[in-house]
């Protein structure tokens, strides 16, 4: 009996054993998992991209403006009469601009100019008579007419500064659109003060704006194709006239000048907005596509394939279009260039390459 109660007990320690055994081992194995199981990988399509020649570009916008604004004034001071004009409107060569009425203290000075002028004339000719009668000598005879010389011309000054009419017309000397009226019909206006700001029409410019980080590569006399923001309107190849030194505070960028052709702009509004692609010239780069390069706080970068992993590869943007970007950096011939997937991605991650 006592036999029989040990061999049972031996067997419940053997089976409490071979149950604690096991439980170790499948708990040492579920621990064990985590450190042996795989990355996971990133599904990617890549494709290879080559070194190559290709246009230095930059894209901007702008708007078409007049030419430069010229100032118009009155020679004399006087009251502005009329003023019938409005910022933006379009005159032709020798419409009315303005017209003034005269200053008393001009009329003034103009009639004194003119009594003296016939004061020198009967002065001269009363020294002649004298003359004749050999009371007079010739060098009085040359000073009097001198004198009446001297009245003449005075009075040719009175008369330019609109002595001699009661009021002046200023006409439009070309054909423009007033971009400035800094005086308003009524006023009293100084000699000289302008009284508006014409922009010829005839000599069309483009104004860019430039992103200041980007001016210093734009020089004048590089290429530029100008596309108008208007439904059938041809592009227009033009070239940089001036690139200003200063940052326009209204806009925060930099203004590029480009002087267009006035057949090329004609029938474009002032004002029309248009995009420009300025070719800043030649460079080699590599060509990727633009869904390729991401960016973060360190910069541009794109990934790589190499064993079956993702690298890293820093880069610069040169250039850009619609479907491209050109990019220097360390970027080996040999790898492809992940094109899509690319978002999910970290430096060394396992990708799986999808079938084309």
């Amino acid at each position: 009996m006592k036999t029989s109660i040990l061999v049972i007990g031996a067997l419940v320690v053997a089976v409490g054993a071979a149950v604690a055994w096991h439980w170790h081992a499948g708990a040492g194995t579920a621990d064990a998992a985590p450190e042996n199981a795989a990355e996971p990988s990133a599904l990617v399509r890549v494709q290879q991209v080559a070194r190559q020649s290709m246009p230095r570009t930059l894209d901007t916008f702008g708007d078409i403006a007049a030419g430069k604004p010229e100032s118009l004034s009155f020679p004399q001071p006087g009251q502005l009469l009329r003023l019938p004009l409005v910022p933006g409107q379009r005159l032709r060569r020798g419409d009315i601009v303005a017209v003034i009425g005269t200053d008393p203290n001009t009329a003034a000075a103009y009639a004194q100019a003119a009594n003296a002028v016939g004061f020198a004339q009967r002065e001269l000719k009363r020294q002649q008579e004298l003359a004749g009668l050999q009371l007079a000598t010739q060098s009085q005879v040359d000073a009097a007419r001198k004198q009446l010389e001297d009245s003449q011309a005075a009075l040719a000054a009175q008369a330019k500064l609109g002595g001699a009419h009661a009021s002046v017309t200023l006409t439009a000397p070309f054909d423009a659109v007033v971009t400035a009226l800094p005086v308003a019909q009524g006023e009293r206006v100084a000699a000289g003060a302008p009284v508006a700001q014409l922009g010829p029409t005839g000599h069309p410019r483009a104004l860019l704006a430039i992103e200041p980080a980007r001016s210093a590569a734009v020089k004048p006399g590089m290429a530029v194709t100008l596309k108008p923001l208007l439904d059938g309107a041809a592009p227009i190849i033009a070239h940089v006239a001036t690139v200003d030194g200063v940052i326009d505070p209204k806009s925060q960028m930099v203004t590029a000048i480009v002087n267009l052709p006035a057949s090329a702009a004609a029938g474009l509004v002032i004002g029309t907005r248009v995009e420009a692609t300025i070719t800043l010239g030649e460079g080699s780069a590599w060509s990727v596509p633009r869904q390729a390069v991401l960016s973060d706080d360190q910069g541009s970068y794109l990934f790589q394939v190499a064993g079956g992993h993702a690298r890293r590869v820093a880069v610069n943007v040169l250039d850009e279009t619609a479907r491209t970007y050109g990019v220097d950096g360390r970027i080996d011939p040999a790898q492809q260039v992940v094109v899509l997937g690319n978002y999910e991605l970290h430096d060394g991650m396992p990708v799986r390459e999808a079938k084309q």
